[in-house]
């Protein structure tokens, strides 16, 4: 168990992920919850304060978050000019 859980680990460090501890402050991130397998919510939240909100509608998310990584949509903002 120990040994899979290391190893899940080691591949979401290698993939951005970050211990939750050093989730920065209003600013757009993607958190995931890990047990024996990586559960990311899958939509930006924000740290405000001691709790997590949605950060496209402020709703508070109630989540025990271990990781997190910087937000990146699924697609980029372009410029027609």
């Amino acid at each position: 168990m120990r040994r899979t859980f290391t190893s899940l680990l080691r591949r979401l460090t290698s993939s951005g992920w970050r211990d939750i501890a050093t989730a920065p402050f209003d600013c757009a991130i993607e958190l995931a919850v890990i047990d024996t397998e990586r559960h990311s919510l899958g939509f930006p939240c924000l740290r405000h304060g001691d709790g997590w909100f949605d950060a496209a509608t402020l709703a508070p998310v109630a989540v025990s978050a271990t990781h997190w990584r910087y937000w990146q949509p699924d697609v980029l903002p372009i410029s027609c000019c």
